[in-house]
């Protein structure tokens, strides 16, 4: 059975999320590698993992100080049996690692808050299964060890593919990214996916979690959107998106110029990526992978032959099966999943 067959029928198996069980560390040094990097007669990588020191670090406050001594995991409210789990419990359920890419729901349009890891960890939904929910909790209140608190509805939290992971890229989380425990909730801006998790609480009435009382979504889907991130080798975001290419030499533009990025959306697998070169007159589609999971990033490049000096508008939409990514998105606060104009002036 090859192995892409093979990956499918885990996926099925396993509700969509687990990629492969994979070994602790990561070895493969070609998933760090930039794909923009790689020639256009080579396939795309089937992944590319984000290095944990260049991983984004949003947080409410500062990164608490926790001991695996004294750190424990409660499951209270109304549930029928509270439970109080330990890392040693954590460790003994069975394990999973699963690629998925996290981003920021503040991240600007083309923005670097976001990251893709290899993470590992053990479903939720057998421990609140043994605590026992009851009927009358509509919401699940996550409070983590910073005094951050979120919330999300009970049907939502008790679905296969939630994750309680303690390793990210074969190692233990650090601490800036929730040592020892965070979770892991697919489909979800990183808002909803608090680090240092401390309690799980099953409340009767809906409530709102910090971020949310300041405006923000209070679903945090992700929306549909491609990121372009690097245009001949030069990376491109929000602040750094005005580029000059030469005629010639390496980075010359008569040769053709490479343009490379990533796509994201809450749950469906990312049909197609269209690049323009004109304002979005005209569209042409770029080499997208096929990731295991619609829950890592879609990786796409787009080879652009222009065959005169000027300046140009780049643009990249993404379709999913469900959803076009927006030309502009006026809503700052459930997610930008507009699109980054890239200004390219390609001199004669």
């Amino acid at each position: 059975m090859k192995r892409r067959q093979a990956l499918k029928r885990l996926l099925q198996a396993s509700g969509g999320m687990v990629a492969t069980l994979l070994p602790g560390r990561t070895t493969d040094q070609q998933v760090h590698h930039l794909f923009a990097a790689h020639p256009f007669d080579q396939p795309l990588p089937e992944h590319r993992v984000t290095p944990v020191g260049e991983f984004y670090v949003q947080s409410y406050a500062s990164p608490p100080a926790v001991t695996i001594d004294q750190w424990h995991l409660q499951l209270t409210g109304l549930v029928n049996q509270p439970l109080t789990l330990t890392y040693t419990d954590i460790l003994a359920a069975p394990q999973s690692n699963f690629y998925l890419t996290m981003e920021c729901i503040g991240n600007p349009t083309g923005g670097r808050l976001i990251g893709n890891a290899l993470w590992t960890g053990t479903p939720l939904l057998p421990f609140l299964k043994q605590a026992g929910v009851q009927d009358a909790a509509v919401e699940f209140m996550l409070h983590a060890a910073d005094a951050y608190e979120t919330t999300l509805p009970v049907t939502d939290l008790m679905q296969p593919d939630i994750q309680l992971v303690h390793r990210m890229n074969g190692e233990p989380l650090t601490k800036s990214h929730g040592f020892p425990l965070r979770i892991i909730i697919p489909g979800r801006y990183g808002q909803k996916q608090p680090k240092w998790l401390m309690e799980i609480e099953a409340i009767a009435n809906p409530k709102q979690g910090y971020w949310e009382r300041q405006g923000w979504s209070n679903t945090a889907t992700i929306a549909t959107h491609a990121i372009t991130q690097k245009v001949q080798g030069k990376k491109v975001w929000h602040k750094n998106h005005q580029i000059d290419l030469p005629r010639t030499g390496e980075r010359g533009w008569q040769q053709g110029v490479t343009l490379a990025g990533v796509a994201l959306d809450q749950d469906q697998p990312i049909q197609w990526i269209k690049v323009s070169t004109d304002q979005g007159q005209t569209w042409k589609r770029a080499e997208i992978n096929q990731p295991s999971s619609p829950h890592e990033w879609t990786l796409w490049r787009y080879l652009w032959q222009p065959i005169q000096p000027g300046r140009y508008q780049l643009l990249a939409q993404a379709r999913s099966q469900t959803e076009t990514q927006k030309i502009v998105d006026p809503n700052t606060k459930d997610g930008r999943a507009g699109i980054l104009k890239i200004e390219v002036n390609l001199q004669a």
